[in-house]
């Protein structure tokens, strides 16, 4: 599927065809020079500078992956009191940014799956932000009559669909209750407590196939929510290194600028990442650094570390899982969130 898809990524490649005198499809290793940067795990920053870019990097790929999520014209997200409560420091409030499908991507793919289903609350208000990858014949079910319930209908082959919702905890009449979120896709069923929404970074198989379901959560953490999302493609020049490129998303699930790094194992024997944030127009705004490992193989894993701006000094952590393809082969994926002053 994602024939819309993948003509407004031609779009988006050839608009910045002049920044960039060819693709880069080829990962970037160690002691790779890319433009005026050399790249290496074992220097500091991995050889990342604080200068400004050009947009997306100049780089074809990185403006490809970073379509901007759909709105989802959802009456609950846009009623003044949803904003209201979103905006207060006093009432709880959760993002949740869920995909499901071939993460790491499969051009080859011949199933088509229907991860038709719901997502529904047990109280307060359910908002549907954003629609994710959805095309002709993907759609949420509206109007909606149901503040706490939603419907969808999304088919996926090649790639993933998805979706970010907010949950406001604003029932007064159910202080009491253990709020809960139930995920219903396809074949794919989960009940989650608001509790464990808090910091959830969850990536769960779903059939024999390959395919998955990705939830990544943050629990609002001041008025208005700070914070927010980044994903992308994470893809492996050899089982232990290989490149990371993609989108920084804020909390409201807009594009708020690209990052791209490199990934592997230094000659400490540490596996590290090493990268650099900019804004939609190529302003510096970070450099990214931390740790990676493994998780169910080796293709896929998590990863953790921080945000850090021109001094030195951490911004924002960062955390999340990824998953990639084999060696050389261009697939890969990774899902995370960033929270300012966490450490979980």
């Amino acid at each position: 599927m994602k024939k819309i898809l993948n003509c407004l990524l031609m779009l988006t490649a050839l608009s910045i065809a002049g920044l960039t005198a060819c693709s880069k499809n080829e990962p970037l290793g160690e002691n790779q020079n890319d433009g005026e940067e050399t790249l290496d795990l074992n220097m500091t920053n991995g050889g990342f500078d604080t200068s400004n870019e050009p947009v997306a990097f100049g780089d074809a790929d990185i403006a490809a992956e970073s379509v901007e999520d759909a709105n989802a014209a959802d009456d609950f997200a846009d009623d003044p009191a949803t904003i209201d409560a979103l905006n207060s420091a006093s009432i709880k409030a959760y993002e949740l940014r869920i995909t499901f499908g071939l993460m790491q991507g499969d051009s080859s793919a011949t199933e088509v799956v229907d991860w038709s289903g719901s997502a529904e609350i047990n109280k307060g208000t359910l908002a549907v932000l954003k629609t994710i990858r959805f095309e002709n014949g993907d759609y949420l079910h509206l109007p909606r009559d149901n503040r706490r319930r939603v419907a969808f209908t999304s088919m996926t082959r090649p790639h993933f669909d998805g979706l970010l919702l907010a949950i406001i905890d604003n029932d007064t009449s159910d202080t009491g209750l253990e709020g809960t979120f139930t995920f219903n896709a396809g074949a794919y069923s989960r009940t989650l407590t608001f509790s464990e929404l808090d910091s959830l970074d969850l990536l769960e198989p779903v059939g024999a196939t390959g395919h998955e379901v990705s939830i990544i959560s943050r629990s609002k953490e001041v008025a208005p929510f700070d914070g927010g999302f980044l994903a992308g493609r994470w893809v492996k020049k050899t089982v232990n290194d290989g490149t990371f490129f993609g989108r920084w998303i804020n909390s409201m699930g807009t594009n708020a600028g690209h990052l791209r790094g490199i990934w592997g194992v230094n000659r400490n024997g540490e596996k590290v990442f090493f990268g650099k944030y900019i804004s939609l127009s190529g302003e510096f705004r970070g450099l990214l650094r931390g740790a990676w490992g493994f998780g169910r193989g080796t293709d896929g894993g998590f990863f953790r570390g921080n945000w850090v701006d021109r001094n030195n000094q951490t911004v924002e952590t960062l955390h999340g899982h990824w998953k990639s393809g084999r060696p050389g082969d261009g697939r890969g994926y990774f899902h995370g969130r960033y929270h300012q002053g966490r450490s979980n």
